[in-house]
C-alpha cells in the first residue's frame, strides 16, 4: 500500500508505512525497512518522470538536506524510542495539514530562501524517522508546479535522502544483517506496488493528483487519532 500511495503520488511511502510499522516492532527497526524499501520506491519513481527534473530547482532543496540527513540518523540511534514515536505521530499530523492546505497558483517565485529551509527540515525528519516528504511537499505546493514537475522533484530529493540514509544506518550499525533481509523480502509487494502507482499517475488529472495526496494523508491522520 506504500509504495502504491508513492508511485502515484511521488511521496508518502514514509508517512504510510512509518505509521503502521511503528506500532509493530521499534522505530529503529521500522525506519531501517522503510529507507531501504523507500530506496527502491523512489528509484522506480524517478525513473518514470525524469525528463521532467529541473536540477536548477532540486540544488537548494538537496544541499541542505544532505547534512541534515546524516544528523537525523545519528539522532534515530541515540534518541528515546518514545520521543520517536512522538515525531512519527507529528509528521503525520504535519502532513496532512500541509496536504488540506491548497494555495492557488503559485506563493513563491524563487528558490532562496525556503527551498533551503525545506530541504533542511526535511531531511533532519528524513534521517530519523523516514518521514522527510512534508517540508519538501508544503514547499512544491507554494511553487505551485504542475503534477510531473512536483512529481519529479520530489523523488529526486527523496532519492538522493534515501541513499545517503541507508549508507548511514549501515555505517551506524542500525541496519543489521537479518533487517536487510526481511527488506529484501518485502522490496517484492513493494514493487508491484509502486509498479501499479507510476502507471496510475500517468492517468491523472493535476487537480486527481492534488486529492489523491490530500485524501492519503488525512486518511493517515485518521488512522492515528484512531490508534
Amino acid at each position: 500500500m506504500a509504495s502504491l500511495i508513492q508511485g502515484t503520488t511521488g511521496f508518502g511511502f514514509g508517512l504510510f508505512a512509518m505509521g503502521i510499522l511503528a506500532m509493530m516492532m521499534p522505530v529503529p527497526e521500522a525506519a531501517v525497512i522503510v529507507a531501504i524499501l523507500g530506496l527502491v520506491t523512489t528509484a522506480m519513481n524517478v525513473g518514470s518522470v525524469w525528463r521532467a527534473i529541473s536540477w536548477k530547482e532540486l540544488w537548494p532543496v538537496v544541499a541542505t538536506a544532505i547534512p541534515t540527513t546524516l544528523l537525523g540518523v545519528y539522532l534515530l540511534k541515540v534518541l528515546n524510542p518514545a520521543i520517536l514515536r512522538s515525531a512519527v505521530g507529528v509528521m503525520i499530523l504535519i502532513g496532512s495539514a500541509v496536504t488540506l492546505w491548497s494555495p492557488h497558483g503559485a506563493r513563491l517565485h524563487k528558490a532562496a530562501p525556503w527551498g533551503y529551509l525545506a530541504g533542511a527540515v526535511g531531511g533532519l525528519f528524513g534521517g530519523a524517522i523516514n518521514m522527510g516528504g512534508p517540508p519538501v511537499v508544503l514547499y512544491s505546493l507554494l511553487r505551485g508546479w504542475d503534477k510531473e514537475t512536483a512529481k519529479a522533484e520530489m523523488s529526486s530529493y527523496i532519492l538522493v535522502t534515501s541513499v545517503i540514509r541507508v549508507a548511514g544506518q549501515i555505517v551506524a550499525g542500525i541496519a543489521t544483517p537479518a533487517l536487510l533481509e526481511r527488506s529484501l523480502w518485502l522490496s517484492i509487494p513493494t514493487v508491484l506496488g509502486c509498479y501499479v502507482g507510476t502507471r496510475l499517475f500517468g492517468r491523472m488529472s493535476n487537480r486527481a493528483f492534488r486529492y489523491a495526496t490530500t485524501g492519503i494523508l488525512f486518511a493517515l491522520a485518521v488512522r492515528l487519532f484512531f490508534s
